[in-house]
């Protein structure tokens, strides 16, 4: 199979998957296959994007990353700036490049970053799937290869990688922002509950139309506002937008 239709094939399946961890599986496996092995997928925490935390989903060594956020790398780190700085143009970046920059810590963290395994690099800034015309975070589709090499990997490919991280990020941020708030799952009345809520129903109108006792909607909406970890309704309900458990009707 050549590396246009490992790409394909990652495209197809990532609408297909149902989970965020099968859909980072497709990408992860397949990808490495072709040498795309130190994928990075990082998203800004609500906040000023100027200095917001960024949390991965990585294949690259979990020391690293583990060491790159306890240290605050991403202050530093030049692709992350570019991405902060709404850069929304892709590039391919390699160790080569290390050479044209001054001393400092932007440098430090490229070199880092290379002796955990990153040596070359497709960069793609990601949107905020909201609407807010501020980037969300970035996908850096890295490889271990050397810089010819990766080149060679990618030729031809440029656009279908980008496709691949946009789709990834189209599909997989809200349930990311969820799990890094540490909230569960909603079940289907607790989610029903807040959609109706959400287009402005009151409860006896959301009872009525779910066929269900006033007092069993305010249950699940309490229960609701528990997991979402919010004090109001109207918390609630952004909250649920924020992480995809219900739509805006």
């Amino acid at each position: 199979m050549n590396s246009h239709q490992r790409c394909q094939n990652v495209i197809a399946a990532i609408g297909a998957a149902e989970t965020l961890e099968d859909r980072w599986q497709v990408v992860s496996g397949l990808l490495g296959h072709m040498g795309i092995d130190q994928i990075n997928y990082g998203i800004f925490d609500s906040g000023d994007r100027s200095n917001a935390d960024v949390r991965f989903l990585s294949t690259m060594r979990a020391d690293w990353i583990a060491y790159y956020g306890d240290k605050r790398l991403d202050l530093h780190d030049p692709h992350v700036t570019l991405v902060r700085q709404n850069n929304l143009t892709p590039y391919r970046w390699g160790t080569t490049a290390m050479s044209r920059l001054d001393r400092g810590m932007p440098k430090e963290v490229l070199l880092l970053a290379a002796e955990a395994g990153l040596r070359s690099q497709w960069q793609v800034t990601l949107p905020d799937v909201s609407g807010l015309p501020v980037p969300a975070g970035g996908m850096a589709l890295g490889s271990s290869l050397s810089e010819r090499d990766f080149a060679g990997v990618i030729e031809g490919n440029e656009v279908a990688l980008v496709t691949i991280a946009h789709l990834f990020h189209y599909f997989s941020i809200n349930e990311v922002r969820r799990l890094q708030a540490g909230v569960p799952r909603l079940s289907d009345r607790e989610r029903d509950c807040l959609a109706f809520a959400a287009d402005g129903l009151r409860l006896d109108r959301i009872a009525a139309a779910m066929g269900i006792a006033r007092v069993t909607v305010e249950l699940h909406l309490r229960g609701a506002r528990r997991k979402l970890k919010a004090r109001t309704l109207p918390e609630a309900v952004a909250k649920a937008l924020r992480f995809g458990e219900i739509t805006q009707g």
